[in-house]
């Protein structure tokens, strides 16, 4: 062994076990003692790859492929360093120089379709994975970078069985297992997403990615303090990260902790990086404040939500509509977009007054179950179908302004005196009347409406109770009618096999006839409900509502106000649970004794 063996073997020692930088520096003092060893500096080169000196393992590459422009060795080493160094452009050069040479190399072919997707060039990904399909059926990595492309592009299923297929092949590889979980959870199927994130945690309790998704779930199921707890978990392995603390700050603002909130929000500020998510939370933080200039300047970050724009727009349509935001006035023609719930829609419809009477130019796309409840109560017949002008391009053109009902909060709602303070709905009297006439109303008895549901996806569930937390409020004096919507029978059946406690309305669809269902609830005294289209029904109609809310979930803003009345609904009593659900009866139980 001649002492340039030696030395070698006594750097990589250190390397491995001591003093890396000093390695280094030995290292590079072997190289200037001979210059013309490439190995040498390939050996250097692969060191400050393996612990990210990549600016001095660039160098050392670009000096290498100035010797050898072919070696594929080299142009290995350089491509991944730009990858490492988001600089997809240059990567993929350097991947195409290896295609020339070996056209069917697969780990290039590989990691060509992995630069499409890094460029978010979903559909040339795609087909690029699929092309290599051979190869990459026994590639965990392939695998997992294929289902992202097949998320990005709405494939969601395959997606979930390419990384099946990954468990299968590598039950050790980590991604596999989060990336499915993220999957699991864009299906709803929040239980299983969990589970998997725990096998995740399982593999290694220390990987940030993870301890983020689980944050998520905890935070999601309104387990706040447990979810910070995970994501500081995960600020210890991964000190820099935004996204940590985006979700931290929305983890605080929704147990409204707001110094907390505030404190990571400005760690996020100072990244100069666009969180929707954050910017949301923060909004409605600020609404709770009652800060409503800081919160509607903050509040259209809820378009850019993916689930937002995939319901009801396409992408673009929602980037040229943020892209060309202008304050209008009245001579500009004006094209306002539902919201993406009706409750929300119902909500923002009490802007519409203050609209009608700032510009006569104005057309309104609405959910077409609202359209002649808002053409009666608003007398103007400037409704149309959702969707009549948004889905395409050439028809918004006609318009100066386009904007979504909610953002007009900004121009009418600039404080708490500019909410409404009057019913803004108006039934159909005729069908009142037909209503009124049943013989299943009995004059002599309190007339409660009763709703305990909400179809919302993944929060729906976080909200609504079961029917039998309502028993105690069943007493001879009072008759209760169902308005919850969806197939609720075998439910109300169970819950009345002693006897009839709850009336139904077997010919009425709650779901699809607002108009029946406004009847309804006019023909009723008081209305008890959660959270759900129905009682934004209740609210602008100015029926008693009390409107029972989780313990501390501040994800619907409308009813954060921590006073039992809030602004935007005058007539709604609003109890949070912050005991327990009995405990919240007994008030629910009290109140309607008030009314008796």
């Amino acid at each position: 062994m001649n002492f340039k063996e030696i030395k070698i073997k006594e750097i990589l020692k250190e390397f491995k076990d001591g003093d890396k930088n000093r390695s280094l520096n030995s290292l590079l003092k072997l190289i200037k003692d001979n210059p013309d060893e490439l190995d040498l500096s390939l050996l250097y080169g692969k060191m400050c790859l393996e612990i990210n000196k990549l600016d001095e393992a660039e160098k050392a590459f670009l000096f290498l492929l100035s010797k050898d422009k072919n070696s594929l060795d080299y142009l290995n080493n350089i491509y991944l360093i730009y990858l490492k160094k988001n600089k997809i452009k240059e990567a993929k050069l350097y991947i195409k120089q290896i295609l020339n040479i070996e056209p069917n190399n697969y780990v290039a072919l590989r990691d060509s379709a992995y630069c499409e997707y890094l460029d978010q060039n979903y559909r040339e990904a795609d087909n690029s994975f699929k092309n290599i399909s051979s190869g990459s059926k026994r590639d965990v990595f392939a695998l997992n970078i294929h289902a992202l492309v097949k998320i990005n592009i709405e494939e969601i299923y395959e997606a979930k069985k390419l990384l099946e297929n990954a468990i299968n092949l590598n039950p050790k590889y980590i991604d596999s297992y989060n990336n499915l979980g993220k999957i699991l959870f864009d299906l709803e199927d929040i239980d299983g997403a969990y589970l998997k994130f725990k096998d995740a945690y399982k593999i290694n309790k220390n990987d940030y990615k993870t301890l983020v998704n689980i944050g998520n779930i905890l935070s999601l199921k309104d387990k706040n303090y447990y979810s910070i707890t995970a994501y500081k978990k995960a600020l210890t392995i991964k000190n820099n990260e935004t996204e940590i603390f985006s979700n931290i700050c929305i983890a605080y603002s929704r147990v409204k902790d707001f110094n907390n909130a505030l404190k990571y929000y400005d760690m996020v500020k100072k990244t100069n990086i666009t969180n929707p998510s954050l910017n949301l939370s923060m909004s409605y933080l600020y609404l709770y404040k009652n800060d409503f200039s800081k919160a509607w300047a903050l509040f259209d970050s809820r378009i850019q939500n993916r689930k937002f724009f995939t319901k009801n727009f396409d992408k673009k349509t929602i980037n040229n509509i943020l892209n060309n935001k202008k304050e209008f006035d009245r001579n500009d023609k004006v094209l306002i977009l539902r919201e993406q719930g009706v409750g929300e829609e119902i909500l923002f419809s009490s802007i519409y007054p203050d609209l009608i009477k700032f510009t006569n130019n104005v057309t309104i796309e609405s959910d077409p179950r609202l359209i002649k409840i808002f053409e009666r109560s608003f007398n103007k017949n400037i409704f149309v179908k959702s969707g009549k002008y948004s889905i395409d391009s050439n028809q918004l053109k006609k318009f100066d302004v386009i904007i979504f009902a909610g953002s007009l909060c900004g121009k009418f709602r600039k404080n708490i005196n500019d909410f409404p303070r009057k019913n803004y709905l108006i039934s159909d009297l005729n069908k009142d009347r037909v209503f009124s006439k049943l013989p299943i109303f009995d004059k002599n008895k309190l007339k409660i409406g009763i709703s305990w549901k909400s179809k919302v996806s993944v929060y729906g569930n976080l909200k609504s109770l079961n029917l039998t937390d309502f028993k105690k409020l069943f007493k001879k004096d009072r008759q209760f009618f169902n308005l919850q919507y969806g197939n609720v029978n075998k439910e109300i059946k169970n819950f009345n096999k002693e006897k009839p406690l709850i009336n139904c309305f077997d010919k009425v669809d709650l779901f699809n006839d607002f108009e029946s269902c406004i009847s309804l609830l006019k023909n009723l005294d008081v209305f008890v409900t959660i959270s759900n289209s129905t009682a934004h029904i209740a609210g602008a109609l100015g029926i008693k509502t009390i409107l029972i809310c989780p313990k501390k979930s501040s994800t619907y803003f409308y009813w954060s106000n921590e006073k039992q009345f809030n602004p935007w609904y005058n007539n709604i009593i609003i109890l949070r649970i912050t005991k327990s659900i009995k405990d919240t009866i007994n008030k629910v139980d009290k109140i309607l004794k008030s009314y008796e």
